[in-house]
C-alpha cells in the first residue's frame, strides 16, 4: 500500500514508460475492492477482523461487519464505514481513502460533525463511545447501536 504523497506519485508517474505500466500499477495504485484493501491494511497493521468485530460490538452487528470486509455487502453506509475504520485504528488519509472505495465522501472539516470525528481521529480518539460523548456534547447525530 502506497503512502507517498500525490505530489510525489505525480513525479513517478511522469516519469513512468509504457513498458513500466504493470509495475507502476501494482506498486502504487490502491485497489478499488473493498476485501483488498481491509485484508492489506490488517496484515500490515496486524488486526484481525475479530478484533473490529469487538470494537464495533452493539453498533453493527457481527455478520455485517464480516460481509462488508469480505466485500460481499457493496454499499454499506458512511458511518458504518467510519465505524469499521475508527475500530481499526485508521488514520485519517486512511480514513478518506476507505470512504472513497464505497463512494462516500470524506469527512468534510466545513461538516462540524465530521470534523468532531476527524479531530478524535487525529488525537487517536478511536472508542466509538467517547466519539459520542464528544457529538452529544455538540448536539450532533451520535453513531447508532443496532
Amino acid at each position: 500500500m502506497n503512502t507517498e504523497s500525490t505530489t510525489s506519485l505525480l513525479n513517478v508517474l511522469n516519469q513512468t514508460s509504457v513498458d513500466d505500466l504493470d509495475e507502476f500499477l501494482a506498486d502504487n495504485i490502491y485497489s478499488n475492492s473493498a476485501s483488498e484493501l481491509f485484508s492489506k491494511y490488517f496484515m500490515s497493521h496486524d488486526i484481525k477482523a475479530c478484533d473490529i468485530v469487538k470494537e464495533c460490538q452493539g453498533y453493527i452487528s457481527k455478520s455485517y461487519i464480516y460481509d462488508i470486509l469480505s466485500g460481499k455487502k457493496l454499499n454499506p453506509s458512511r458511518d458504518n464505514v467510519i465505524l469499521i475504520c475508527l475500530a481499526a485504528h485508521m488514520d485519517l488519509k486512511m480514513t478518506r481513502r476507505t470512504l472513497e472505495v464505497f463512494n462516500h465522501r470524506p469527512l468534510y472539516p466545513k461538516d462540524p460533525r465530521d470534523a468532531i470525528i476527524a479531530i478524535c481521529i487525529n488525537n487517536k480518539v478511536f472508542d466509538i463511545a467517547s466519539i459520542n460523548d464528544r457529538l452529544f456534547e455538540h448536539d450532533k447525530k451520535l453513531f447508532s447501536t443496532d
